[in-house]
């Protein structure tokens, strides 16, 4: 091992220390004013603070009890490497460096971390629900950072998770300590610039004190060639159009303030981004999306009323808005999956009509989510999804809906051949819609494969299940389950909750749907 390597250790514990427990009485008198210039040096300081403020017979105390620690057996200093490497990778640098007392296998482990998670909140032990540091606490916690960073330099640290609060006062400690970032070789970027917990979740004012948030600039990150993935959390972000991020592949904005034309030179800039996420951003009234992206998910943004699709590679889109938002498929020939959430009593006219007129003829997959109050209407025009082969219908907080009112669906889908009805935190009393004549049926070509969610046993879904079953020609499965998981759009999935069937009702409900198949083929399953 080179020498620079054997003294690697020794030299970042000080840094670390400074950030929580007895460094703050070091960094208190100045013991941090100048590096070590060795270890010898290093440890005769730090000894004579800990005789100092522990008294002197700590030393002998702590030697003597690692003598009888290591006495025993120490099953948890046997696990391999690459387990250990994981535990500290899921620990903030301050508890990383507090396992370096557990053996002398474990005291110099932390160093080598791929994984650094910085958070200003635990390393000064202020309270969550007072989320802001002083500015003492904020200037300390940046130079004791970027002091650590420095010494990292020439080693491959993988991950870099910040949170913290500060304002413009300190942006040229930020500028050196992101400088020191693109020097590490980091390859996801986690950087929050608030210590509380509140998301502003709301459409009409999804961001507060806009005016105080941190300008970070993609500028900074110009010279990190190896950063894959950034996520950016309450700031406002800029783009030049001279920055080029051609390593990047997916950028998740949470909170954040885009300014009039900064997505668009976002694009510009990375060259090669995948994966385009916006949560709980305040957006300008149109955005153009373009470049290179395959994937763009937007949730519970505000102030965005049109969006202009550009993007040749775009094979996914999700949103998911407060309002109702305009769509235009301008350019998107590799568009196959779709996700519309919108709220409101004009949202279901709106994707039923002008939304499915301008869809794409090559999208296949399309998830409807609708509330109660937007079933209501429900499309009746023929074939207005001509090419659909995918099909699933969220509905969310309904009670007491009659889901015999879906069945137009297989008329405006003719080349449907998967179709998910999912009932999500649903409640019935079974009446339905009274009496009323069977249905007839939509003789449907395509339709294999059909699962209920959320279903009950209710007269209107075991009418609507005989819909199917005498529509479907060439019906191979049925599915109906009280319980089923559904993606509900921005990474996340979502299970119904419902009653298992008893074995009464199970049978009751067997001998209703028995012989009602038009296909020979179709089996339903009851779960």
């Amino acid at each position: 091992m080179a020498l620079a390597d054997r003294d690697f250790p020794g030299r970042i514990i000080l840094p670390l220390l400074t950030l929580g427990g007895i460094a703050l009485w070091m960094n208190y008198y100045g013991f941090l004013g100048k590096r070590p210039r060795s270890k010898v040096l290093f440890w005769s300081r730090a000894g004579r603070l800990i005789k100092k403020y522990l008294g002197p017979d700590y030393v002998e105390k702590e030697k003597a009890l690692a003598e009888v620690h290591d006495a025993k057996e120490d099953y948890f200093s046997q696990l391999p490497d690459d387990v250990l490497s994981s535990i500290l990778a899921h620990l903030t640098v301050v508890d990383a460096a507090r396992t370096s007392i557990l053996s002398r296998r474990w005291k110099y482990r932390f160093a080598s971390m791929p994984t650094l998670q910085f958070r200003c909140l635990d390393m000064f032990g202020i309270k969550p629900y007072n989320h802001t540091c002083c500015p003492y606490y904020q200037q300390k916690f940046l130079k004791g950072v970027n002091q650590l960073l420095q010494l990292y330099t020439g080693r491959k640290v993988t991950h870099v998770k910040m949170t913290f609060c500060f304002g413009r006062q300190f942006s040229s400690e930020f500028d050196q300590w992101m400088h020191s970032i693109s020097r590490l070789g980091v390859e996801r970027l986690y950087l929050s610039f608030d210590c509380g917990i509140n998301y502003p979740i709301h459409n009409s004012n999804p961001i507060r004190n806009s005016d105080k948030l941190f300008k970070f600039s993609l500028e900074l990150l110009s010279q990190a060639s190896s950063l894959k993935h950034l996520l950016l959390y309450h700031c406002v972000v800029q783009s030049s159009i001279g920055v080029r991020l051609k390593s990047l592949r997916t950028l998740t904005l949470l909170g954040v303030l885009l300014e009039s034309d900064q997505l668009e030179r976002i694009f510009s800039s990375c060259l090669n981004l995948n994966l385009l996420e916006l949560c709980y951003c305040k957006l300008p009234y149109k955005l153009w999306i373009s470049g290179t992206v395959t994937s763009v998910v937007f949730f519970a943004c505000g102030g965005l009323e049109e969006i202009d699709l550009w993007a040749a590679n775009l094979h996914s889109f999700e949103c998911n808005f407060f309002s109702k938002v305009r769509f235009y498929f301008s350019f998107v020939p590799m568009l196959e999956n779709v996700m519309i959430d919108l709220k409101g009593a004009t949202a279901m006219p709106y994707i039923f009509g002008d939304f499915a007129r301008d869809l794409p003829a090559q999208v296949k997959s399309l998830t409807v989510k609708a509330s109660q109050s937007q079933i209501e209407y429900f499309p009746i025009k023929t074939q207005m999804f001509r090419n659909l082969r995918e099909l699933t219908l969220v509905l969310v907080f309904t009670h007491d809906f009659d889901i015999v009112n879906i069945s137009p669906i297989l008329g405006v889908c003719p080349l449907l051949q998967y179709l998910d009805v999912v009932q999500s935190r649903t409640t019935r009393d079974g009446r339905g819609s009274g009496i009323r004549p069977p249905l007839s049926p939509t003789y449907h070509t395509e339709l294999k494969e059909v699962t209920f969610g959320g279903f009950r046993g209710t007269r209107a879904e075991i009418e609507f299940a005989v819909y199917i079953l005498r529509s479907a020609l060439v019906l191979e499965r049925m599915f109906l389950t009280p319980c089923f998981t559904c993606y509900s759009g921005s990474g996340t999935w979502e299970k119904t909750r419902g009653v298992s069937l008893d074995e009464r009702k199970r049978n009751s409900i067997e001998q209703e749907l028995h012989g009602q198949a038009i296909s020979r083929n179709a089996v339903v399953i009851i779960q």
